[in-house]
């Protein structure tokens, strides 16, 4: 360390002499995430995706929404189905306009090492996988757009801004930080875009240990659109996305407030 470096680096030099960085999916010391957890990621190709979840299977509409009742205007086909669905002129999916939530992007499938690096995240305290975790978020609207233009085109790019699904100030507490609002300041970094702090979150603190029809019903109300967003198309972001009940009461929210457009990406799909 040359004369002069900032304290700040100091310090971090000192840490990791003394605790050297290990990768939060497997603790092999050198990097916060290894190329070899990287390349075990199953990444979910924008091509195949639900629109309606971000579910990683078919050019159609995954089960867990046929099962849902979505509509037939959603996906280019129902699973088991024999007539494809009428497509919107460019080849993108019609709008449901019963339905708040728009499309559904997700970077890879919850599957490890992914559940390690979030938990890592989220309840260890790595602070430092944020900026990581925005980046992984940004490629993946990136290549969305370019490699399912039809599908996915205007994201992120349509965006007039970005925000996140928050926090309780009960989970804040406990961990000392709002991890998606964390990630969602470098990535609007990385689009351009400006950052909405459009939410807060009331009630329940976890809603992990819940089933589909608890989820639902908790996560009801308990978001409150705390910013202006008349007119707004908002990108939400969220770390994982299980039965899509979370997404679906913070778009309502949203939409209740105004914003003319709500979509969703996520890091990770539950499957």
């Amino acid at each position: 360390m040359h004369k002069g470096a900032p304290l700040g680096a100091l310090r971090e030099a000192a840490l990791e002499v003394l605790s050297p960085t290990r990768c939060a999916g497997c603790e092999r010391p050198g990097a916060l995430i290894c190329d070899d957890c990287l390349y075990q990621l199953t990444l979910i190709d924008p091509l195949h995706a639900c629109l309606r979840c971000g579910a990683p299977f078919g050019d159609l509409l995954c089960t867990e929404c046929d099962r849902a009742g979505a509509t037939a205007g959603q996906a280019s086909r129902v699973v088991g189905a024999t007539t494809p669905t009428p497509r919107a002129p460019g080849g993108k999916v019609p709008a449901d306009p019963q339905r708040a939530l728009g499309r559904v992007l997700a970077t890879a499938v919850f599957a490890e090492p992914l559940p390690r690096i979030i938990r890592a995240y989220k309840d260890g305290g790595e602070r430092r996988l944020a900026p990581l975790i925005a980046q992984m978020l940004y490629d993946t609207a990136l290549h969305a757009e370019e490699a399912a233009l039809g599908r996915y085109g205007g994201i992120l790019s349509d965006a007039d801004a970005v925000t996140f699904v928050p926090v309780t100030a009960a989970a804040f507490a406990r961990r000392g930080f709002d991890h998606m609002e964390a990630v969602a300041r470098p990535f609007a970094e990385l689009a351009g875009k400006p950052l909405a702090d459009a939410l807060a979150k009331h009630g329940r603190a976890d809603q992990r240990a819940l089933g589909r029809a608890a989820r639902a019903e908790s996560a009801q109300g308990v978001y409150e659109v705390v910013a202006d967003v008349r007119g707004m198309r908002l990108l939400v972001l969220d770390d994982v996305i299980t039965t899509g009940a979370t997404l679906s009461a913070v778009a309502e929210a949203l939409a209740a407030a105004g914003a003319s457009r709500v979509e969703a990406l996520a890091l990770a799909r539950v499957w």
